[in-house]
């Protein structure tokens, strides 16, 4: 006689496929999970390493504008020694043009001119005075243009009077000092003559 399996052999087929699709999804759900996990974990340790970077950078950002603003004061100062540096050549160089300019002008001022004013302002010497007569006054002009402190003579004005049974001309005088550093306007001296 045959043997006739009467056991539901199928039922169990089934049963076996359903519990290895459980349980090969469920290694498929606990590989992802942990991918994910390492994922997540990896671009954490990135974040905090980009983090560190950053912060890095931004405290030596700060130390080198700290040390941008230091140059900068240094830059200013060094300016500020620099011109002033400037100022006192030019006052040790200008130290004697007063004496050099009066010493001038007793060798340019011709006999029968008679000084009453002079005026530096910069560069200009402004010269008020008497004369005998136009010649003595073009002789002066003439001088200035040879001379190695003055140059440049200017005729403002020359007017003629009467002054104690002589006449004399008044005349406003201007020369330009070389080398001189133009500056505020100083009295030299008054009631010069020669």
């Amino acid at each position: 006689m045959a043997n006739i399996n009467l056991l539901p052999w199928r039922e169990e087929a089934r049963e076996k496929q359903k519990r290895d699709y459980i349980g090969i999804l469920a290694a498929v759900f606990l590989a992802s999970a942990i991918l994910v996990y390492v994922a997540v974990s990896l671009l954490d340790v990135m974040v905090d390493e980009q983090k560190a970077r950053n912060s890095y950078l931004q405290s030596e950002i700060g130390q080198l504008e700290t040390q941008i603003a230091e140059i900068k004061k240094i830059t200013e100062r060094k300016k500020d020694i620099e011109r002033r540096t400037e100022i006192i050549l030019n006052l040790q160089q200008s130290r004697n043009l007063p004496t050099h300019v009066l010493d001038e002008l007793v060798r340019i001022v011709p006999p029968g001119i008679y000084l009453s004013s002079l005026e530096k302002k910069g560069s200009l010497l402004l010269i008020e005075g008497r004369s005998e007569s136009n010649n003595n006054v073009a002789n002066m002009m003439r001088k200035v243009k040879t001379s190695e402190w003055l140059t440049d003579p200017n005729m403002q004005s020359i007017v003629t009077q009467n002054e104690e049974l002589r006449q004399l001309q008044r005349f406003s005088l201007r020369v330009t000092v070389k080398g001189a550093n133009v500056g505020e306007p100083e009295k030299m001296t008054k009631g010069a003559s020669k």
